[in-house]
């Protein structure tokens, strides 16, 4: 017995339609698409129906609608994808565990790179870091917002936006599930030292120290986050 094929929805097929159009012209990032009434003519679609793509292609990144301009191609970017990265996660330990373990192999991989490229001006700004969390540690605080500041800082040096975005990215993400599994806040005090050892090994230039340091800050598993394997012997 032959099975039926699924109907494309109309909108998924006018999306296809107009991603083919930019490559088939040729079109590059800046270049306007013709007017709508032309283009919907030009595809064999209804204007309706272009408009619906259009907007979902804007969604995405793809093009862009300037009011009293016109439509054009975008430039390429991540931000689309990893602005609803966030979204894709359910509030469970098993996806707490699989940020952590993306975020750790994405750091840990990167920072042996860290050595050729820090400045002074780099690591003068990790120590004011290290020092606003010392106060926080002092008073017994959370410390959250400079912990995402130093992250960010400690890997500006790479100049490559794209990891600095994935650290924002899996950084909020993963500090929003772990607040609703387990709200209780990590110990600042060993928060504070383990981005101090941090800095000091990058001091040193010593790719060594520095991964064993790295190694050392996501050593322990924090709570609320546990491998699929615990959590479903849990369940």
């Amino acid at each position: 017995m032959q099975r039926t094929r699924a109907r494309v929805p109309l909108y998924r097929q006018a999306q296809e339609h107009l991603k083919r159009y930019i490559e088939e012209q040729g079109l590059r990032p800046g270049d306007s698409l013709p007017p709508e009434a032309s283009l919907a003519d030009d595809l064999g679609m209804s204007r309706l129906s272009l408009r619906e793509a259009t907007k979902s292609l804007e969604s995405l990144g793809i093009i862009e609608a300037r009011p009293g301009e016109g439509v054009f191609v975008r430039e390429f970017s991540f931000d689309p994808i990893l602005d609803n990265l966030p979204y894709s996660f359910a509030v469970d330990g098993k996806s707490l565990y699989h940020l952590f373990q993306v975020r750790m192999v994405m750091e840990v991989g990167l920072v042996s790179q860290l050595p050729r490229r820090v400045q002074p001006a780099d690591l003068a700004t990790l120590d004011q870091l290290v020092e606003e969390m010392a106060t926080y540690a002092r008073r017994g605080e959370p410390i959250v917002e400079p912990d995402k500041r130093f992250h960010l800082a400690l890997f500006r040096p790479l100049h490559n936006p794209l990891v600095l975005r994935l650290i924002e990215v899996f950084w909020e993400t993963y500090h929003r599930l772990r607040r609703e599994i387990h709200p209780e806040p990590s110990d600042p005090q060993r928060v504070h030292d383990i981005h101090a050892a941090i800095v000091a090994a990058l001091r040193t230039g010593d790719r060594i120290q520095i991964l064993a340091a790295m190694d050392q800050h996501f050593a322990m598993i924090p709570p609320g986050v546990e491998p699929p394997a615990m959590v479903q012997q849990r369940g």
